[in-house]
């Protein structure tokens, strides 16, 4: 179980303070069962109460000795959109115990206070990658801010209730569950390329989303179920990550944005094939994966993939007699 030291860091040079914590012990616990509803994302079904936009939200539930942890990874684009769906699935915003957020686009932290506020808790939980405040967005075909909106900066968060933690290292959300921490780029074909901008020493420089991170959930007797935002560190590094992190665990389950909606056909096979060899039990993309992957994903993995929508859920019931 995971120990906590706050060390108290000095100011980043955009004035943000932050807190770094390290963890010590024997490794993450595992959950008895792992419940993943989609909140949020760009599709809908036919029929149904919810709504959809183009963003992403999962709620992420584990239990572990007859008790139950509530987390969200994101919230989408709107505050609206997000409180909507969390009615209509019965999911109250009081019962949440995290919320993580995977990078700092506006389409996952969109009404990122709000929801904060919403829980009406105290000192809330909320984690994230130290570079998520910084300045980040296109200027093709005009200047446009892609990151955190006005409304959703630390301080606002920190006002609504939250209490902020900053990590590049994996950090413990909860028993059995943590980000991935930064995820190294070890592949020649991933990663989110020159569009995106940000501001460093005053000068415009090439960002390369350092932020991006993913959520580990370690689920008794199956292995790990990997929820990632948008991977636009690649799924095939996050992946690697992963495995760099628990060496001696399969990877039971793959779910979330893997943006590859404007990609080659070469970066999607080696994306596929790099998905293959990690052998994952089942895959669930949807947001900005693209359609054409999804295509090569069922195609490929038959009844093991499945495309996100809003309600969708997945149930991982751990085995009782494995450690």
């Amino acid at each position: 179980m995971f120990s906590l030291l706050p060390l108290p860091l000095a100011k980043r040079q955009d004035k943000v303070h932050y807190t770094k914590y390290i963890s010590y012990g024997g490794g993450i616990t595992m959950l008895d069962s792992l419940e993943i509803i989609t909140l949020v994302e760009d599709s809908v079904p036919m029929h149904g109460p919810f709504v959809g936009e183009h963003g992403l939200s999962f709620l992420i539930s584990g239990k572990r000795n007859g008790k139950e942890v509530r987390g969200l990874l994101d919230v989408g684009q709107s505050p609206e959109v997000l409180s909507h769906n969390m009615k209509g699935l019965g999911i109250s915003p009081g019962s949440i115990d995290f919320l993580a957020l995977s990078h700092c686009h506006y389409d996952h932290t969109g009404g990122a206070a709000t929801f904060v506020a919403s829980t009406g808790k105290k000192n809330f939980p909320v984690v994230a990658h130290p570079a998520i405040f910084r300045s980040h967005f296109k200027a093709d075909p005009v200047l446009t801010s892609k990151g955190i909106q006005t409304g959703d900066e630390l301080e606002a968060i920190e006002k609504a209730g939250g209490r902020v933690f900053l990590s590049s290292d994996p950090f413990p959300l909860a028993e059995g569950i943590a980000t991935t921490g930064e995820i190294p780029r070890e592949t020649d074909f991933e990663g989110p390329g020159k569009a995106f901008l940000t501001l460093q020493d005053g000068k415009v420089a090439v960002d390369t989303l350092p932020d991006d991170m993913g959520i580990t959930a370690r689920v008794r007797g199956k292995g790990i179920v990997v929820i990632a935002g948008c991977s636009h560190s690649g799924i095939v590094n996050i992946l690697r990550r992963v495995q760099s992190l628990y060496p001696e665990e399969p990877i039971e389950g793959v779910i979330g944005g893997l943006h590859l909606v404007n990609a080659t056909e070469e970066k999607m096979e080696k994306t596929l094939a790099g998905i293959r060899e990690v052998s994952p039990g089942w895959v669930a993309a949807g947001h900005c994966t693209g359609f054409p992957m999804q295509v090569k994903l069922s195609l490929s993995l038959g009844s093991a993939f499945s495309p996100l929508c809003v309600g969708k859920r997945f149930l991982v019931e751990g085995d009782p007699g494995k450690e």
